[in-house]
Parts: structure tokens; C-alpha cells; sequence
């Protein structure tokens, strides 16, 4: 107790003496992220902040290790010694961080009612010692999936937390600091998926400091905007950038002048208004001392591109590509932002300064271009050719997305909250590495690429959340008119699974995009792979039951040995009829023929009746083939008496079917289609008796 007594002032004497050459007493308070549990003397983040304001600041550090804000909690900061010593402090500015704790079953589940009154007692003991104090409330740091409480009411209670310190920031007019939204993309800071090391002490601090002084910034925009570029026409527009605090921002648009203020942080928002189909303009953006002028702008058609290696499969790869490649594209005006990564995902180790910009999500990198033979070469084969199609119908200028990763999965292009959100995905995101919900490809590769990393949580695009934090997140103040999706080879040891994540990932892009994006996606070819047939017609039932996912098929495209089939520019092509179809509303076919009925007569004539044509044909004029039956001991039956009448299929001798297989093989040579040339499906028909 002594011992104690005797630390407490020379603590005391120690403020004193150093207060005198402070102008300003800045105090952390705060629980073990702002104690610096687990980091090294002089690295958390309150230190931190002290090099960061200089001499004429005094920053005191009152963390306390498990502190709860709830005075009823297991551990109240307002009963402990650090809390007594901030007081004691008698600081100027005071920054608030607490509730990670409060998120323990022994607090919020029993006290929750008093957070908001328990948080106004701690504001105002400050304002009572000095009524000019300034406070600063901060939201919490994330809590990652991999807490052991993460989903028995932590995940949920976290949520409760951080929506009740938004409230109180409001409620009080006080500023909120987001120490969340950084960190959330960053869980290699996080070993135990709570406690954030140096680097992130580092993030919090520099947070910290932006809100408490000026902050200079150059005049710039965010990375997905520059010359050359194409804007969404018929919507309003916004542009963002970075500007020193409070600075006033002018963009100069043909008449117009619009201003913008940036906020404390440096970051401003200008909207430009709705535009028609047009251009080339110039955009002019002025500060006090600088000025970016853009050229060459656009506004017409945006489309986002994304998926994995089919996706990326270049133009100069394709089959019959020479002529599309040096096209001239006199007559049409097409743009292209192609998103190149730093490295591929091949079978090698990458070195520590690709891991760090992979973990610092700086894995993709690009800008607006307009299309020469070199870059229209080195872009997404199906992307282009879909442009070509479009810019040439629709005859207003089409801007294309490229942003696509070979051998990356689902998982990788969800944001982390949707993830988190369902109980069975937060179960494998964080340990995926190990988890048989990752297919075993991803797995392997990204040990190998991994293998320099000592970090647990060293990033990697087949990581759940990856490619939307690092890629897709750049573009969500983007407009798009939609999106063209090709994925699906990395999930295909799961299918059940996928049918759980596709969904999600189309709800959370048109969540985060904040537009009901429509969704045009590739059907996987065909391959000798055991489960690519199920998989296919997987895909085919859900484009069919969720609201605007259209598929183009490409299984008559495939290649038996090779999961990169080179017959790209066709799906391009299919990919702009689905779209001129469904969002342009042309009066042309456009969808793959589908069973939609049947009948099966008591003689055993099976007829089956399909959608979207007037007569159904075979692809070479040739004998139709493709189909098997199956019987009711799962014994494979053939079909040897089929017919085509109009656009249904008569099929002799059907009573000991019980189900009906289409282009069912995983290398698949079936030919049935429509006459408009679209070719059918890999389906599964069900026959009830």
C-alpha cells in the first residue's frame, strides 16, 4: 500500500514538473488499445501521438488494461487509478475510447441501459474540473471473427456499442474520431483479433492527430478518378479528394462552379450534377495554391468487370483476337481502367516488400486509358469484346472495369461485415487457411506465396474480404451501370456453399454501392472435373431466382484439359446481348432456352417445353445429343428417341425416367440450342410421377 502511495505522487510531481513547458495536456483515456497492451515501451499509441503534436503538447497515456465504461462492469475506468491521475492531469483536450470490454457477457447483457448515462458522467467530470475542455469521442477498434466470444454476443453487442458512441457524439455535439473503419481492413494488425500491435497503434495515433490539428494535404483526387475516364451519365457524380482542413475546393465544369469544404481530416466531396451522354470535357479542381485539370472526360456508361483468372484471361490470349485487338474503334468511344495487381498468385514465394503492400492493401493499381493495341491486348478478353458490342449499340461512350485475380474465391470479393454477419461463414474467415470450407487449391497457393510472411494474419487475395477491401471498396463512390461477373472455379468443391455466398456477395455490392446493381454473369464451361456439371446448373437455378442475375452460358466453349478455355470473345459478345436486353430493353433474344414444363403421357412420350425461342436446334445441324435419364435406382438410362418440335423436345419411351440430364458430362459436347444460336444449359430436370 505504501509502495503504491509512493508511485502515485511521484507520478504526481512528475505531471507537475513537465506541464510546465506543455501550451496544451492531451488525455488518452481508454482500455488496453490505448495502454498498449502487447506493444513495446514508447510504440502505443498515445506515445506515439506525443511525437506526432511536438513540444508544445503533453499527451498522457491513462489506458487501462479490461476498463469498461459501465460503472457496474466487471473493471469501471471511473473507479480506477488511471481515471483518478487523467483528472489529476487537469487536461486540455481529452480523447475518449472505451467499450471493447464493455462487450463482456458480465456487462452489456445486464447494464446496457446505463452506457449512455454512464458515458455522460465520465464527459462531464472533465468538463466540471475545465468547462473549455475539448472532447474527442472514439468509436472502438474492430473485434475480428476469431475472438472466442466472437459469435455467443460479442459480434452482436459490439454492434449495440458502437451505434450507442455514435449517439453520444451526436447527442453532446462532440467530434467522433473513427478508429474503426482503418483498422477493420487491416486484421494482419491483430494477432489475438482484438489488441492491434505497432502498426496499429500507429494508424490509431495518426488518426488521432488529424482530428486534434491542421491537416496538410496536396490537392488531389482518389485514385479511381483522371483524365480520360467516363462518368455515369443521368446520375449524380460524386468526386472526392484530399485537400489540407477546411480548405474550399472549386471545380470548374463547362458553366458551372461548385464548391466543397474539406472537412478536419483533409477529406472533401464534390457532387456534380446529372449529365447526359456526351463529352470530351475538361474538369478543373482548384485549391488556394494548387489546381488538377482533367481532359478527355466522358459521361456515358459504366461497367465493372470482376471475377477470377477467365475474367483476366487478356485479349491477346484469346482465340481470334488480331482483329479486335488493332480494331479501330473510329466511330465509338470505349475507356478502360484495368486494376493490375502487384503480383500474380502463381506457385511462388513472394518477397517481404510484396507482403507488406499486400497487407497495407495496396494490391492493385491503375488509371483511365483510352484504348490502343498494347492495352487493349493486355485487357480482359471477355471485358473488351462486352465493351466493342455495347459502345456500338448503344452509341454512347462505355467506360470498363477490369478488376479481376486469378484462383481467388467468393469469400475473397464479400465485405467483412457480411461475412461476419452469417454464423456459418464467421466461422472460417479468420482461420481459413486451415479451413475446408477454402478449397484446397486456394489453400496451397497462398502458403506458398505466404512463406516469407512471419505474420498470423498476413493478407492474400483468396483471404475472405480481401479483394473488396483492396479492390472493390476503391470504386464504391463509383457509379456503375452493371456489373459482369465470372467466378465460381475456386468454389466448386462446395457448391451448397456457394449457393449460401453468391447471394450474399450480390446483396452486399448492391448494399455497399448503394445501387441496385444488375448482375450478368459467366456460367463455368466445361472441363473433365466431377463436380463442374452440378456446379453449372447450381448457377443457372440461382440466376433464375434471384432478382436481375442474368447468365450467359459457356459450357459449348469449354476445353476438356484446360480450365482457361482461349474461346473468350463469344462470351463477350453473349454478355452484351443479355445487357442490351435487359437493361437497354432491346427487342432481341438474348437469355439461354430453359425447361419451364412438362407433360408425360401414359404411353411414355415425354414432352418438354423451354423458354425464350420459337424453335430449338442443334448447333451443327448434326444428330441432337447430350441428354441421359436417370431411373429410379439412380441407374444411368440413355435416351435413343428424341425429337425437336418447335421449341419443345419430344422424348419416346420416358415412363422408367425419373429424372432428365442435359449437357451433364463435365467435358460436354451437347448441341441444343436456340435459333437464335444461344445455347441451352447444363440443367437437371426432376420428373414427378
Amino acid at each position: 500500500m505504501k509502495r503504491a502511495i509512493k508511485t502515485y505522487f511521484i507520478f504526481v510531481l512528475l505531471l507537475i514538473n513537465l506541464q510546465g513547458f506543455a501550451s496544451k495536456k492531451v488525455a488518452c483515456i481508454g482500455d488496453s488499445v490505448t495502454k498498449g497492451y502487447g506493444i513495446a515501451k514508447g510504440k502505443s499509441y498515445p506515445e506515439h501521438l506525443q511525437t506526432l503534436l511536438g513540444e508544445d503538447y503533453l499527451v498522457g497515456n491513462f489506458g487501462r488494461n479490461g476498463a469498461t465504461l459501465l460503472k457496474n462492469g466487471h473493471n469501471p475506468y471511473m473507479a480506477s487509478p488511471e481515471y483518478r491521475e487523467a483528472l489529476l492531469f487537469q487536461p486540455d483536450i481529452v480523447v475518449i475510447a472505451l467499450g471493447l470490454n464493455d462487450t463482456d457477457p458480465r456487462n452489456w447483457p445486464n447494464y446496457k441501459i446505463d452506457f449512455k448515462s454512464d458515458y455522460d458522467s465520465l464527459i462531464e467530470s472533465f468538463k466540471q474540473q475545465n468547462p473549455k475542455v475539448q472532447i474527442y469521442i472514439c468509436k472502438m477498434t474492430p473485434i475480428f471473427s476469431g475472438h472466442q466470444r466472437f459469435l455467443s454476443g460479442t459480434r452482436d453487442w459490439f454492434q449495440q456499442i458502437q451505434s450507442e458512441i455514435i449517439s453520444i457524439a451526436e447527442n453532446h455535439h462532440l467530434p467522433l474520431i473513427d478508429n474503426h473503419t482503418e483498422l477493420y481492413t487491416r486484421i494482419d494488425l491483430f494477432d489475438d483479433f482484438v489488441h492491434p500491435n505497432a502498426d496499429g497503434a500507429t494508424i490509431i495515433a495518426n488518426n488521432v492527430f488529424r482530428h486534434l490539428g491542421k491537416t496538410n494535404h496536396a490537392l488531389s483526387l482518389s485514385e479511381t478518378i483522371g483524365s480520360h475516364m467516363v462518368l455515369q451519365r443521368g446520375v449524380l457524380n460524386k468526386i472526392t479528394g484530399l485537400a489540407s482542413s477546411n480548405e474550399t475546393v472549386l471545380l470548374k465544369f463547362n458553366k458551372l462552379k461548385i464548391k466543397a469544404i474539406a472537412d478536419q481530416t483533409g477529406r472533401w466531396t464534390i457532387e456534380l450534377p446529372k449529365q447526359s451522354a456526351g463529352g470530351p470535357y475538361k474538369l478543373r479542381f482548384e485549391s488556394q495554391k494548387e489546381h488538377i485539370e482533367l481532359e478527355d472526360i466522358y459521361f456515358g456508361d459504366v461497367y465493372l468487370a470482376s471475377g477470377q483468372s477467365n475474367m483476366a484471361f487478356t485479349l491477346s490470349q484469346a482465340q481470334n483476337s488480331n482483329d479486335l485487338i488493332h480494331k479501330s474503334t473510329a466511330g465509338k468511344t470505349i475507356r478502360l481502367f484495368k486494376n493490375k495487381t502487384t503480383v500474380q498468385t502463381n506457385n511462388t514465394s513472394w518477397d517481404q516488400a510484396n507482403l507488406d503492400k499486400i497487407n497495407r492493401l495496396e494490391y492493385f493499381s491503375g488509371q483511365w486509358e483510352v484504348p490502343q493495341s498494347e492495352n487493349i491486348a493486355a485487357f480482359s478478353a471477355i471485358a473488351y469484346s462486352f465493351a466493342d458490342q455495347i459502345a456500338s449499340s448503344s452509341k454512347v461512350p462505355i467506360g470498363i472495369i477490369e478488376l479481376a485475380v486469378g484462383g481467388t474465391n467468393a469469400e475473397s470479393w464479400i465485405p467483412r461485415q457480411s461475412l461476419e454477419a452469417d454464423y456459418q461463414f464467421a466461422t472460417y474467415i479468420h482461420n481459413w487457411r486451415t479451413s475446408g470450407y477454402i478449397q484446397e487449391f486456394c489453400r496451397e497457393r497462398a502458403a506458398v506465396n505466404s512463406k516469407n510472411s512471419t505474420l498470423k494474419n498476413q493478407r492474400h487475395p483468396y483471404q475472405p474480404a480481401y479483394n473488396y477491401e483492396a479492390g472493390v471498396s476503391k470504386w464504391l463512390g463509383t457509379n456503375i451501370k452493371a456489373v459482369l461477373w465470372y467466378q465460381g472455379e475456386s468454389n466448386t468443391h462446395n457448391l451448397e456453399l456457394h449457393e449460401r455466398l453468391f447471394p450474399v456477395l450480390v446483396d452486399s455490392w448492391r448494399t455497399s454501392f448503394q445501387q441496385n446493381l444488375p448482375f450478368f454473369i459467366v456460367q463455368l464451361s466445361s472441363i473433365d472435373r466431377p463436380s463442374w456439371p452440378a456446379f453449372r446448373d447450381s448457377q443457372r437455378l440461382m440466376s433464375n431466382k434471384l432478382d436481375q442475375v442474368y447468365m450467359a452460358v459457356s459450357s459449348d466453349l469449354g476445353d476438356s484439359l484446360d480450365v482457361h478455355p482461349t474461346n473468350k470473345i463469344p462470351i463477350g459478345i453473349r454478355l452484351a446481348n443479355l445487357v442490351r436486353k435487359h437493361v437497354y430493353h432491346e427487342q432481341i433474344q438474348a437469355d439461354s432456352p430453359q425447361p419451364i414444363a412438362y407433360t408425360l403421357s401414359k404411353d411414355g412420350l415425354l414432352k418438354i417445353d423451354f423458354s425464350e425461342c420459337k424453335q430449338l436446334k442443334t448447333t451443327d445441324g448434326k444428330q441432337l445429343i447430350g441428354f441421359e435419364g436417370v431411373d429410379s435406382l439412380g441407374r444411368i438410362v440413355p435416351i435413343n428417341h428424341i425429337e425437336i418440335k418447335g421449341n419443345s423436345l419430344l422424348i419416346s419411351n420416358a415412363q422408367s425416367l425419373h429424372k432428365l440430364l442435359y449437357a451433364y458430362k463435365p467435358f460436354s459436347r451437347a448441341n441444343l440450342e436456340s435459333d437464335s444460336s444461344i445455347p441451352v444449359s447444363t440443367f437437371l430436370l426432376s420428373l414427378e410421377k
